[in-house]
């Protein structure tokens, strides 16, 4: 990080502060949607269980 300051001066110093602010948000929305994708499957999952049950109740029923 000196050393692109003392090559670059602060416009360069900026330059690489903005390109790791991106990198550093792009990895934090990645993990985030990674996580939005575990829950979708456990939550499809949880309604697939709850349909079958609902229709074996139905048939159950006199």
């Amino acid at each position: 990080m000196i050393t692109a300051f003392g090559q670059f001066g602060p416009l360069g110093l900026m330059i690489w502060y903005l390109v790791w602010r991106e990198r550093t948000g792009a990895e934090k929305r990645d993990q985030i949607e990674r996580e939005r994708i575990e829950s979708d499957k456990a939550l499809a999952s949880a309604l697939t269980a709850l349909t079958v049950t609902i229709n074996n109740m139905d048939r159950r029923a006199p």
